[in-house]
């Protein structure tokens, strides 16, 4: 039971290359139905863990790849399902993918690890374009995603923030403020 949370990580990579595959062969309702699965999982393995009492630096390093995995993986998979939307939409696209890729990518180089910050402004634009995205490929509606595209901004400031003020990788760490207050208190 207590390796559960870290199992719906690993779900996540090892559906990714399903995933394309089914996007691929252009199954566009099987892969909106394992994507969301996949995502529902995201949402699964932290409350699990935290539930069951086994966070771990580990939990949260698998739980970060399954998610570049998952989330990286999308862009290629709608260039095959849907691609009309997306060049329609490539301004925002490019700007989400800038915004998963960036603070990490900074984080890598400042760190020689990539963080699982998990803050709440990243946690809640999943959330959000785990609505979105669908919502733009299904219904073709734009400012759901667009919207949490801006909201996904936001999140890579606070994460690049975090990243600045801590000298070391840190996992969980909610928000810049918790950052400034952590600093602190390993300064006191």
């Amino acid at each position: 039971m207590h390796r559960l949370p870290n199992l719906l990580s690993a779900s996540r990579i090892v559906s990714t290359p399903l995933l394309l595959a089914l996007a691929w062969q252009g199954a566009a309702m099987a892969f909106l139905l394992g994507f969301a699965l996949a995502l529902l999982s995201d949402v699964l393995d932290g409350m699990l863990a935290r539930f069951l009492h086994v966070e771990s630096e580990f939990g949260a390093r698998l739980d970060q790849w399954a998610d570049f995995a998952l989330w990286l993986s999308f862009p290629l998979a709608a260039w095959w399902l849907w691609p009309q939307i997306l060049l329609r939409e490539a301004p925002y696209v490019g700007l989400a993918i800038a915004c998963l890729l960036g603070p990490t990518a900074i984080a890598w180089l400042k760190y020689r690890e990539v963080p699982g910050y998990h803050t709440w402004t990243a946690k809640t634009s999943a959330v959000l374009m785990g609505i979105a995205v669908p919502t733009l490929v299904v219904f073709d509606f734009t400012w759901p995603f667009r919207g949490a595209t801006i909201l996904l901004m936001v999140a890579a400031v606070d994460e690049l923030g975090i990243t600045l003020v801590l000298p070391s990788c840190q996992h969980d760490v909610p928000s810049l403020w918790h950052a400034f207050e952590r600093r602190r208190a390993q300064s006191l």
